[in-house]
């Protein structure tokens, strides 16, 4: 059985890593078909995860909150099992809420990335957190250094993406 953390929802003191999925676990070539997700690109959904899963282990305190548009288009349930099990117990909560519009260009779709995980950090009173994304229309600001920002199509198959991770980790749970 998988150790799960402690608390099935976010609070203050809770070291947090956002995680987008495309771009990031997989490469960012994914489409909703008639049959589903498909990814139209070498490889196949979630093939750097197990980079993720062992990455992790090092930091068995960390909690996983969705910042992937997986959530609004699955639901939470469904984009969190599309997890390996080793991040599925980890995860925890996500910045996209079923009670908020689902209309397009309304509300949280008019916000950049950073500003939908700002919100969700604003809620859940964080001040720990760190963001793994692709962030292609770099919303991110140059002065906030939370980002791991990974490249479309490697991923988390970067080494360098890998040991940039690994140091911001290191030093949240430092904070």
């Amino acid at each position: 059985m998988l150790d799960c953390p402690s608390s099935n929802r976010l609070t203050p003191n809770d070291r947090v890593l956002f995680l987008d999925f495309d771009g990031v676990l997989h490469p960012d070539g994914v489409y909703r078909t008639r049959t589903g997700l498909e990814l139209r690109a070498p490889g196949q959904l979630m093939m750097h995860a197990g980079i993720l899963v062992e990455i992790l282990k090092e930091f068995p305190q960390v909690k996983i909150s969705l910042s992937t548009s997986w959530v609004r288009i699955l639901g939470y349930r469904r984009a969190r099992s599309a997890l390996p099990p080793e991040l599925q117990v980890l995860t925890v909560s996500s910045t996209w809420h079923s009670r908020m519009p689902k209309a397009p260009f309304e509300g949280y779709d008019m916000f950049s990335r950073y500003h939908q995980i700002r919100a969700a950090v604003t809620r859940a009173g964080l001040t720990n957190w760190i963001a793994l994304d692709d962030d292609p229309f770099e919303s991110w600001p140059d002065h906030d250094r939370r980002l791991i920002r990974t490249d479309p199509d490697l991923g988390l198959n970067s080494v360098p993406t890998q040991e940039e991770l690994r140091f911001k980790l290191s030093v949240l749970m430092r904070t």
